[in-house]
């Protein structure tokens, strides 16, 4: 009787060979799956020129220390009061770091002309990261 081991040895060299495959990287690995204690307002406080002022504030698990994370403002719906959309931009740290997961800090803040806000969304790689619905007014 003739034993062939010609099949096991093709078949692990194709999975192995399968595991190479390259995924093309959309930006998604680097977004945070994981987040928390998001809060948004209007800063409208009267004062010698005073602005009102958006003030968005959250944060997110990293997958290691030394990502920077900044809220790029993209376009506002057109209902009344509007939704404004936000794009998370991730940039990894350099060099090796340790592989510990990292609460960071996400911080905006800019000039609006918005008295008010129906809702802020905030994505990452065209993925939802969080809905606020409740931007109240401080005034």
């Amino acid at each position: 009787m003739r034993i062939t081991t010609a099949l096991p040895v093709t078949l692990a060299a194709s999975l192995a060979l399968s595991a190479c495959t390259t995924v093309p990287d959309d930006g998604s690995a680097s977004c945070p799956t994981v987040s928390r204690d998001w809060q948004a307002w209007i800063n409208a406080m009267p004062g010698p020129d005073a602005q009102r002022t958006l003030h968005i504030t959250g944060s997110v698990d990293m997958p290691t220390p030394g990502y920077s994370l900044e809220l790029v403002g993209g376009p506002a719906d057109r209902m009344q009061p509007p939704g404004l959309r936000f794009r998370m931009e991730v940039t990894p740290p350099d060099g090796p770091v340790t592989q510990v997961i990292t609460p960071t800090e996400v911080r905006y803040s800019e000039p609006t002309p918005y008295s008010q806000i129906r809702e802020i969304m905030i994505t990452c790689a065209d993925r939802p990261v969080v809905v606020i619905t409740e931007v109240p007014v401080a005034q």
